[in-house]
Parts: C-alpha cells; sequence; structure tokens
C-alpha cells in the first residue's frame, strides 16, 4: 500500500505543476488576445462590471460666435451634444469549471509517482483548459457559453464567410479579432483538491478554477463560418475556407477602427482544417481564385508559408485551435 508520506508528495507536485501547466494550455486568457484580463479573486460576488466609453463622432464646421455645443432643440452650432461622455458598462460573470480523476493504490505500486503525477497533471490542467477555451469562443459569437447550434445563434458580430441560410450542411467558426474586443476575469485560480477513499483503497483528486468571459466591444469581432470538415481545396461554392473572408473580416475591423495589437496584426483563431484549406489556397494547390495569394505571388507563397508571411500579408496572426465551435446547421 503507498505510504502517507508518498501520497503526500503527489499531491503536493500535482498543486505545485497544475498552474503553469494550465497557463501552458490554456489560449485565450493571453494578454496578447485579451486585453482586458481582471484578477478578482478575494472579492465578493461572481460579476464584475467593466466600463465602457460612449464613441465620439465628428465635430462640426462653427461660425464665429455661434455656440459650440447648442441646448436641446436650439438652432446654433452642433444639435442637441453629440459627444457627450456617456459612459456604460459589461457585466463579466464568472463561471466554475473542473474535472476530477482516480489513483488507485495499485496505479502508485506499478506505475510509480513520477508517471502518477504527470498523468494526473495533464489530465486535470488540459481538462480545464479545454472548458475555458470553448467558453470564450462561444461568449466571442454570442456573448454566451451557452453552445451555438445555428449559424443564426451568431448575432452579436460581423459575419464575413458562409452566411445562416447558406444550406450546405454544418459549419464551423473562425474567429479574427482586436485584442480589446473581449474580458476575461478569474475568481479562482487553478485548484488541485485530493480525498483518500479509503473504502476504495483509492486517492481522487479534483481540479476546479473559477473564470469567466464577455464582449467588451461586438464590433471588434468578425466571425467567419465555413463547412465542416477537412476538404481539399478553397472553394466557396462548396463552403470551404478561403482568403478573402479572412481579408474582408481585417477590411470591416478597420473600417470600424478597432485597434490592432502592439505587433500591428489582429488575431484570427482558425481550426486545423481551415488551416488546411488556407495554406493549400496559400500554395496554390487549392485553387487560384480571384483573392487568393497564391494567384499573385506564387513565387514566394513556399518561402511566406513557412516564415508566417501569411499574418503580413492579411494582417492577422493565425491560432490553431480545436475548441471553435463546430456543428452548426446551415439552414
Amino acid at each position: 500500500m503507498a505510504s502517507t508520506t508518498s501520497v503526500t508528495n503527489l499531491y503536493e507536485d500535482i498543486v505545485a505543476d497544475l498552474v503553469p501547466y494550465y497557463d501552458n494550455f490554456v489560449l485565450l486568457p493571453n494578454q496578447q488576445l485579451i486585453a482586458h484580463a481582471y484578477n478578482i479573486t478575494g472579492g465578493t460576488g461572481n460579476t464584475m462590471n467593466i466600463p465602457v466609453t460612449n464613441p465620439w463622432t465628428t465635430g462640426a464646421t462653427i461660425a464665429a460666435g455661434a455656440a459650440i455645443v447648442a441646448t436641446s432643440g436650439g438652432s446654433e452650432g452642433q444639435a442637441t451634444p453629440v459627444n457627450d461622455f456617456a459612459p456604460t458598462s459589461v457585466a463579466l460573470a464568472v463561471s466554475k469549471r473542473g474535472t476530477g480523476t482516480f489513483v488507485t493504490t495499485e496505479d502508485l505500486e506499478d506505475g510509480g509517482q513520477s508517471t502518477v503525477r504527470n498523468a494526473v497533471v495533464t489530465r486535470l490542467s488540459r481538462a480545464i483548459a479545454q472548458s475555458t477555451d470553448r467558453a470564450g469562443f462561444q461568449v466571442m459569437g454570442h456573448n454566451s457559453e451557452t453552445a451555438m447550434t445555428n449559424l443564426t445563434d451568431v448575432d452579436v458580430v460581423g459575419m464575413d464567410g458562409i452566411q445562416a441560410a447558406a444550406d450546405i450542411g454544418t459549419c464551423e467558426l473562425s474567429y479574427v479579432f482586436s485584442d480589446e474586443a473581449m474580458g476575461y476575469a478569474v475568481k479562482r485560480e487553478p485548484t488541485v483538491q485530493m480525498f483518500d477513499n479509503i473504502n476504495h483503497d483509492r486517492i481522487e483528486f479534483t481540479g476546479t478554477l473559477r473564470n469567466g468571459f464577455a464582449q467588451i466591444q461586438p464590433t471588434y469581432i468578425r466571425a467567419i463560418a465555413t463547412k465542416d470538415g477537412i476538404g481539399t481545396a478553397s472553394n466557396v461554392a462548396t463552403g470551404a475556407a478561403t482568403l478573402s473572408y479572412f481579408a474582408k473580416s481585417v477590411a470591416n475591423l478597420k473600417n470600424a477602427n478597432a485597434p490592432m495589437d502592439f505587433t500591428g496584426f489582429y488575431a484570427g483563431v482558425i481550426s486545423p482544417a481551415v488551416e488546411y484549406a488556407l495554406s493549400n489556397e496559400l500554395n496554390g494547390v487549392g485553387g487560384t481564385g480571384t483573392g487568393s495569394i497564391g494567384s499573385v505571388a506564387q513565387g514566394l507563397a513556399n518561402d511566406a508559408l513557412l516564415q508566417g508571411m501569411i499574418t503580413q500579408a492579411l494582417g492577422i496572426s493565425f491560432i490553431r485551435s480545436n475548441n471553435l465551435p463546430s456543428g452548426l446547421a446551415s439552414a
């Protein structure tokens, strides 16, 4: 039977490793993707309000001696004050995420403490990291952690790919966004609890955290819907991803005055299927239709792909994720 000392050492090792493992696996709680991140551990309540300033408008040409800001119903100067500072707020609620695993005494005796430690830490950290990213990408699409089931659910951001009534089967989402678009808060850092179940001769480990997301500037997010599955070419007619969708997203974000990150790019999160379609197009394998970089810079395509030049060409830093919304109906 495993000694009390070995079990205690195992627990201490897992506690020490859970946070750095989680930080390594999770994607969205990253300052390069979400600039507005808040740690509210130790505070009361499960919701915070993030202040949001209202947009300003263009000033008017004012005649000499005229009022710069006219009173309500007045006829001089600008119409009724157009640039009043009227801040609002966005509510961000945190949710509990967690997972658990059993470790039998036989596992410790046969596998060894190091093997068990690595397996437990990996399972706990990856599970809550994946839960966090999936929740964040749902919020990015419709400001709720409830899973979207139809493209019509994507109702608070602009769409630059397949539209809701395309009727081409199930779709997945990619996102192009500014780091100013979303907010993130953590109420409880990743935490391990251990329970020694002597009746079953096993140790039970749980990993939990409390965090949440909210849209702060929905106009700084563009969603791109493409057909589910890994195809062989970029083809708009069949719903496959194409570079023109992403170029349009960049244009729309610039039109909305969405700020870029400190390196001068927007973030673009895509699935492996979309990555494959775009790389095919960039290489000229999947066709060289209008908007394809392969058609205008074929000689540079392979070097561009290897060096990540696609981000410079489109103004996007592409990031791969398996946690994007998928299986969305398009009918």
